[in-house]
């Protein structure tokens, strides 16, 4: 037992590697998740979407260490995602991103305020046309 987790030499990996077997538990409704969403993209393997998983993982924390900061990860339930993703199918945003930005943009910024902006950026426009 190495590090709170076990690990046995299996052999080697479709590219010559050695490979480890790693013990990991997971409550049913996690791995029904996992199931189903393996069924939905195609993956035949869980062994192949765990290590898929925790590399995609590794990525994106080494991603959000570099960015310092600048982002923020949410996680939605699979409806919630369908509903974004029709939002941007129907052209009301560019991609997820931009339409949840759009979403806490909303209540951030009150109307009035936002009224207020555009106002005043349209008519520094106007008069930076007048000066050309």
């Amino acid at each position: 037992m190495e590090k709170g987790w076990d690990s046995t030499t299996l052999g080697d990996d479709e590219m010559g590697e050695m490979e480890e077997s790693i013990t990991i538990r997971m409550g049913t409704e996690d791995v029904r998740i996992m199931d189903d969403f393996m069924v939905e993209s195609g993956v035949k393997s869980r062994s192949r979407f765990i290590r898929d998983a925790i590399i995609g993982y590794i990525s994106l924390q080494k991603q959000s260490a570099d960015s310092a900061g600048n982002g923020i990860f949410v996680r939605f339930r699979e409806v919630q995602m369908e509903a974004i993703r029709l939002m941007v199918e129907q052209g009301y945003a560019f991609d997820s991103e931009e339409y949840i930005r759009n979403c806490v943009m909303e209540k951030l910024v009150d109307k009035n305020s936002e009224r207020e902006h555009a106002d005043l950026a349209f008519k520094a426009a106007q008069k930076a046309s007048m000066m050309k």
